[in-house]
């Protein structure tokens, strides 16, 4: 396979080679010094009455310059746990970056108060004064518009000093006792121990009886859990109502959508599309349910993701894996075909099963080294396949985003879902075009599976996520509460297509994104991203080449501008609700030829 390797561990010693190497205690040292030199000027700089282009340029020349250095620290240490949840080293060096970052925080918000108070007028003349600041105009004009929701800068330490031993304290207990929960499963008669990761993999497994003992063990295991994940969601979702009250936002979900970039218009409508889809989501599991046996049309929620057909006996090896996506990707550009390949080559990912490893994808990209790594769990699945394309996806995305300062590299995640989900589209096709019928068959209804996955599950997250933060008001949730609220949140999406009872309650404990400080609502911006990237695939399918160079300009463009503008570069608008239609019509399409009606 050429220059790839069939390694399933990453190498990151080009971040460091140790928590004791001499780089990394180089950088740690200097990261507090860049921190506190940014702090001590932006007291007394922004009231010393230099011109406010002067100002605004050395702002971000130091802060960049810190944002770098912090970036790579941050990013190892969030490696290292993420691969090995019992690595103490990089829990220390998690909270002391936490309190490193609090003084540029403080810098942050002193130089946003300031700028809140430059004309527009003056920021217009400053920006056109200096290329350097016409390069960052996106960001500062964002910066003063976020100003208002920006306390003193005394009020924004002290959040964020109480944050650290708050809600990404509550944040890491949470994580930490889900990648260490073990229990015990039986299967034909024989017990072993097994952590949760490992029993949500087995969602995938062909034996009907081993899916339902996994759920049944999934259930016990998070129920042990349940009073220690409850105080976790309470306390980070109470803070963040509080928080965000206190910055002056409407809601939490008011925060969220400022900060993708995105409108509550924008919102609406695609729900709207998202709700009018789910009758046809429901033909599928109904469908689904036929062939698997079970009567009514009624789908056991264990076997939502149950392998249709060949899937459950087909095995793909790690280097295949490889050589699916390095083929798939090439077909469409030469750039990103090349761009797997040196993903796989220099082992930017850690795709080994084990114990004490989340099971999750993530992309960790590592701007000052223009590189990234990636996590994952590879079983042999063509499931992993996709997981695998959708990662390298995000790192791609960053990728074309090279040469730009750090304060200008960040783009929406509704718009990185975008890009992944268009990686996982095109291996879709790889795979569709490639495989036998049966198991074709089998790929597309995994293709449904995942649509699935994208609207009708994150829809019902979305509803329990706005009904959590509307409840929150009142105080914590109890328990049982939260156990009522998670199932009404299912029906809600899934109606009548779920057998009754097979739905445990503690849905909302394996749900990770909830305990997520400061990253609320990671739900919608999924749903967006596989719609929104339903409609770039058809554009390409009637543009062909023409298409690539269009969306690799879009990538690049996408962390300087608004959702809706970005969207314009490849003539789409997200107000429309018959492009949300539209987009959804193909999933509905799908649906029709999973039937046999097409």
């Amino acid at each position: 396979m050429d220059s790839t390797t069939c390694e399933l561990t990453w190498n990151l010693d080009r971040i460091y080679s140790s928590f004791e190497s001499e780089g990394f205690q180089q950088d740690r040292r200097q990261v507090e010094t860049l921190a506190g030199g940014l702090n001590t000027w932006s007291a007394s700089q922004p009231v010393s009455g230099r011109a406010a282009a002067d100002l605004m340029e050395e702002f971000l020349k130091q802060y960049n310059a810190y944002q770098q250095l912090y970036l790579r620290l941050f990013s190892y240490a969030e490696l290292r746990f993420s691969a090995d949840s019992q690595c103490e080293e990089a829990v220390n060096l998690m909270d002391e970056l936490e309190e490193v970052t609090g003084g540029a925080g403080e810098a942050l918000v002193r130089f946003s108060k300031w700028l809140a108070g430059v004309s527009a007028d003056e920021l217009e003349r400053s920006l056109r004064s200096s290329a350097y600041l016409e390069q960052h105009s996106f960001y500062l004009r964002g910066l003063q518009g976020k100003s208002q929701h920006m306390l003193s800068a005394e009020g924004e330490a002290v959040i964020a000093r109480m944050q650290s031993t708050g809600s990404k304290a509550w944040e890491r207990l949470y994580m930490q006792t889900l990648s260490t929960l073990r229990t015990d499963l039986e299967l034909a008669g024989v017990t072993r121990s097994v952590t949760l990761a490992e029993l949500r993999n087995l969602v995938y497994d062909p034996d009907p009886a081993v899916r339902q003992a996994a759920a049944e063990a999934e259930h016990e295991a998070c129920r042990s859990v349940a009073e220690q994940s409850a105080a976790c969601i309470n306390a980070v979702s109470g803070e963040a109502a509080a928080v965000y009250e206190l910055r002056g936002y409407a809601s939490p979900l008011h925060k969220v959508l400022e900060a993708a970039r995105m409108d509550q218009e924008t919102l609406e409508v695609m729900l709207q599309a998202i709700r009018e889809s789910l009758p046809v989501f429901r033909q599928y599991y109904a469908e689904k349910a036929g062939r698997l046996g079970h009567a009514g049309g009624q789908l056991p929620f264990w076997d939502i993701f149950a392998p249709i057909g060949t899937e459950s006996s087909v095995r793909v090896t790690y280097a295949e894996a490889q050589a699916m996506i390095i083929a798939g990707f090439s077909r469409f550009s030469p750039e990103l075909g090349g761009f797997a390949r040196k993903v796989f080559g220099q082992r930017w990912i850690d795709a080994e099963p084990r114990s004490g490893k989340g099971n999750f994808g993530m992309c960790v990209d590592i701007v000052p080294i223009g590189e990234s790594r990636i996590i994952t769990s590879f079983h042999g699945q063509y499931i992993d396949v996709s997981v695998l394309a959708h990662e390298i996806g995000h790192a791609y995305h960053t990728s074309r985003l090279a040469g730009h300062t750090m304060v200008n590299m960040d783009y929406p995640v509704p718009i990185a879902e975008t890009a992944s989900i268009f990686c996982e589209s095109l291996i879709h096709v790889e795979l569709l075009n490639s495989l036998p019928a049966e198991e074709a068959d089998a790929i597309l209804e995994r293709s449904l599976s995942d649509a699935g996955y994208y609207i009708v599950d994150f829809y019902a997250r979305y509803c329990f996520e706005s009904a959590l933060y509307a409840r929150r008001l009142s105080g914590p949730l109890p328990l049982k509460e939260l156990n009522a609220l998670m199932l009404e949140s299912m029906a809600a999406a899934y109606g009548d297509s779920l057998l009754p009872g097979s739905i445990h309650p503690y849905q909302w404990i394996s749900k990770a994104g909830y305990y997520m400080a400061g990253n609320e609502f990671l739900n919608f911006p999924y749903s967006f991203g596989l719609l929104f990237s339903k409609g770039l695939y058809a554009q390409y399918q009637k543009q062909g080449q023409a298409f690539v160079s269009r969306y690799e300009q879009f990538l690049s463009a996408t962390s300087t501008r608004s959702i809706a503008d970005a969207a314009k570069l490849m003539d789409i608008d997200v107000y429309s609700l018959d492009f949300w239609q539209e987009a959804l019509g193909f999933i509905a399409g799908d649906v029709r030829k999973f039937a046999g009606r097409e």
